[in-house]
């Protein structure tokens, strides 16, 4: 894929390369995929979204025009954290689609998780952020032994950071002594983004053994949303021993810190690719 197909990502049509799953990128955000519309619930995909800015408006439509490229029949789900509603553009109607205004400003991360547990919209969730973006479909299929596992991790020796905070929040939380004890053990990777592919079942089961939803009264802030990657790490680490995830360490990666607009001027070189935009 060149450089010049990418920067006129906005202005043709898709097309799907030689039959494989890569993305012949013309256009993602002024035509219509076509969709079946019928959805499949086996999975499905949460996203988080704040939009503050036209072009923060372009990730989701992104984001969503993609997955319908590689997932015509999957639902998604959007989960909006206090966007400026002036800048909120669908760039199409798009089809099986769900949008959920949350009455939790700035809990980020942690909506799609307090929203799923409450709608059972499907049986197993991809959840990310509106900044990720796939150019290839993901078999999350082969992912199903696992009750949860972290699309991407960062290693343990970043749990140095927040760490008063992190002490915090866990305290909020019902076994927040093992929390904190892995904390300060310091050996866990950390769930990047909070971002994870995740079973109903196992979500119900940890929100109620570690009451979860108390977190939306102490989570307010971005710090705070950061510390939510070390604790939710942690839990999936007491309830299931894992340290995968499905990408990779995001550390390791030449995605790393890159920005929206370095994104669309390079052309992607993994499957799935994660913006940084510090909202």
């Amino acid at each position: 894929m060149d450089n010049n197909k990418l920067n006129d990502v906005e202005n043709n049509d898709i097309e799907l390369e030689n039959n494989t799953n890569e993305i012949n990128e013309s256009s993602l955000e002024n035509n219509e995929t076509n969709v079946n519309s019928s959805p499949d619930f086996d999975f499905g995909f949460i996203i988080t979204r704040h939009v503050n800015s036209e072009k923060t408006n372009r990730y989701w439509n992104r984001n969503v025009k993609l997955l319908r490229t590689f997932y015509p029949r999957k639902q998604i789900v959007i989960i909006d954290d206090n966007s400026n509603q002036s800048f909120v553009k669908p760039f199409h109607d798009y089809k099986n689609l769900i949008t959920i205004q949350s009455e939790y400003p700035g809990r980020g991360e942690l909506l799609p998780y307090i929203y799923y547990s409450r709608n059972k919209w499907f049986e197993r969730a991809v959840i990310m952020h509106d900044s990720v973006f796939f150019h290839k479909r993901i078999q999350f299929e082969k992912f199903k032994q696992f009750p949860a596992i972290s699309l991407w991790h960062f290693p343990p020796q970043f749990f140095r950071c927040h760490f008063e905070n992190n002490l915090r929040i866990a305290e909020s939380l019902n076994y927040s002594g093992a929390i904190k004890k892995m904390l300060r053990s310091k050996q866990v990777s950390g769930c990047f983004g909070v971002q994870s592919f995740i079973k109903y079942d196992f979500l119900n089961l940890i929100m109620n053994k570690y009451n979860i939803n108390n977190l939306v009264n102490v989570v307010t802030c971005r710090e705070d949303r950061c510390s939510l990657e070390r604790i939710f790490a942690i839990i999936f680490y007491l309830e299931l021993k894992l340290i995968q995830s499905v990408f990779g360490d995001m550390t390791s990666l030449h995605i790393w810190g890159k920005s929206f607009d370095e994104y669309i001027n390079e052309a992607p070189v993994l499957p799935v690719v994660k913006v940084f935009t510090g909202r």
